[in-house]
């Protein structure tokens, strides 16, 4: 396809519809995760329907229904199930404010009590950013676990 002949939507157009579909895409992402925490608590696994046998859990069924690798499955599991604890940024990942690769950098060291300001960050910060930050924020917490002492 040639891209002159698919240029004829004002620049303007484009970016907004650009924006939109990255938006709908973290909130189908964050459907999905609702749908597999849902599936998963209720065990949903052991009744498969249609195709083969009942599964061990929520990831091997995914695999044989859908293709998708159990790592990936237990990853979204993780984050679908560390949501619970998290209001705010679930919010943000259900109104496609975030994506899922800064939700899941966040999940490793957002609490309760600190999920607002780590938002208001990630909110301004690309993935790579949050995911760095994130990465440096949980050594850092890890070394004051440890005892060490913070300049």
């Amino acid at each position: 396809m040639n891209a002159v002949a698919t240029s004829l939507q004002p620049l303007e157009s484009v970016a907004d519809d650009l924006v939109s579909s990255c938006r709908t895409i973290s909130r189908h992402g964050y459907r999905l995760l609702v749908l597999l925490r849902e599936f998963d608590m209720r065990r949903g696994y052991r009744e498969a329907r249609g195709k083969g046998r009942c599964a061990a859990n929520s990831a091997e069924w995914l695999d044989a229904r859908c293709g998708i690798g159990r790592d990936a499955v237990r990853d979204k599991l993780r984050v679908a199930y560390a949501l619970l604890n998290l209001p705010q940024i679930e919010a943000a990942l259900e109104d496609g404010e975030l994506t899922f690769a800064k939700v899941r950098a966040l999940i490793e060291v957002a609490t309760f009590d600190n999920e607002g300001a780590l938002l208001e960050l990630a909110r301004t910060m690309t993935d790579a950013q949050v995911g760095k930050y994130c990465q440096r924020l949980g050594a850092r917490t890890a070394f004051v676990a440890r005892g060490g002492k913070v300049r």
